[in-house]
């Protein structure tokens, strides 16, 4: 549960005296967010307070479409541009068909006896794959393989 862009009274047994918000910080030093809208805010009102925090949600919304903005015609992620599901690497008929053979082999060595430490060794061989052969981590698939 966040304790972030809430209002609540300084002291708990003074309703109508100060109120204080707790704004997100960000990380970095180069920050479009000004300093009246960082960290924990102290206001003599309830109302400098819900006016404060309107102006913080609508410097959001403000930001995240000025962000959008500039992320259009991003070609940093080239298997993915635009958004549309068939154009990620993933689904290529290639790329697809490597994996289902290589599933396929997979099992054909499980089946032989072979650990499946020993497959992977065998099909980052077989399959001239750019991986470490000492490498640790599994894909998903191997690790469901029985």
């Amino acid at each position: 549960m966040s304790n972030h862009n809430k209002i609540r009274p300084v002291d708990k047994n003074n309703l109508s005296g100060k109120y204080k918000i707790l704004f997100s910080t960000p990380q970095t030093k180069n920050s479009n967010i000004p300093m009246e809208f960082r960290g924990l805010q102290i206001y003599n009102s309830k109302s400098q307070a819900e006016e404060a925090l309107k102006k913080r949600k609508k410097l959001t919304k403000i930001l995240e479409e000025k962000r959008a903005k500039s992320m259009q015609g991003n070609k940093r992620a080239v298997g993915n541009s635009g958004g549309d599901q068939s154009n990620l690497v993933q689904f290529n008929p290639e790329v697809q068909q490597l994996k289902n053979a290589k599933i396929k082999r997979a099992k054909e060595l499980f089946r032989e006896g072979y650990q499946k430490t020993e497959i992977l060794r065998i099909i980052i061989k077989e399959f001239k794959l750019q991986r470490d052969l000492n490498s640790r981590s599994w894909p998903k698939w191997l690790s469901e393989l029985e």
